[in-house]
């Protein structure tokens, strides 16, 4: 009982980061790639949708994504609220940022692991006929409080449980759609990005 008693005490320990800044500001580059439950590669079938590559970028209490042609894919902005997800350049109607599933369960994973030259802890998320693994450095963070309204993906619900790290990669094995998607980034750089760059006409970088 001792032994487990310190076992937990080390994991919730691991959890433990300081609950200020700095705050990452910049863009991290996604590979993607999609698989069936069974292990058949269809990415070739999903990529066209939502990318082979995501340009993912951040500021403060926004961020959008991009795919690897440069169409814009995801934009958020906290002072609104407002989401939007693209398909083929033009918005899907019906997303509500401020929606989240009910009766998320969040647990702590055991173990490190190293993406993008950075060392991870990781966490998983269980939500109706979803799982998804979450890998995150806390060397890359923003304010999690500034997406405190975002539960649509229970992303504030993931922030809040890694202090606001961002995910470096992530699995998410959809068992009602059946298939599994893998996220991984491939490069962090830091950089300035104005508010003005998280609207729709902006270019990615």
């Amino acid at each position: 009982m001792k032994k487990v008693f310190v076992a937990v005490s080390l994991l919730l320990c691991s959890f433990t980061m300081v609950t200020d800044g700095p705050w990452f500001s910049g863009k991290i580059v996604y590979h993607n790639s999609f698989s069936t439950l069974a292990g058949q590669d269809i990415t070739e079938k999903l990529a066209p949708m939502l990318g082979s590559e995501n340009l993912y970028y951040v500021s403060g209490g926004d961020y959008k994504a991009y795919t690897e042609k440069k169409q814009l894919l995801e934009l958020y902005t906290a002072r609104d609220n407002k989401f939007q997800f693209f398909m083929n350049g033009q918005a899907v109607p019906g997303m509500d940022a401020a929606v989240g599933t009910p009766g998320a369960v969040v647990k702590a994973l055991p173990g490190k692991s190293t993406v993008a030259g950075y060392e991870c802890q990781s966490l998983q998320i269980d939500t109706d006929g979803n799982s998804t693994v979450y890998y995150f450095s806390p060397k890359v963070r923003v304010n999690p409080e500034l997406y405190s309204k975002h539960q649509m993906g229970d992303y504030y619900t993931y922030l809040k449980a890694s202090h606001g790290a961002l995910p470096l990669k992530f699995v998410v094995t959809n068992t009602k759609q059946g298939y599994k998607m893998v996220s991984e980034a491939t490069s962090v750089e830091a950089m300035a990005l104005a508010p003005n760059e998280f609207v729709v006409e902006a270019p990615a970088r």
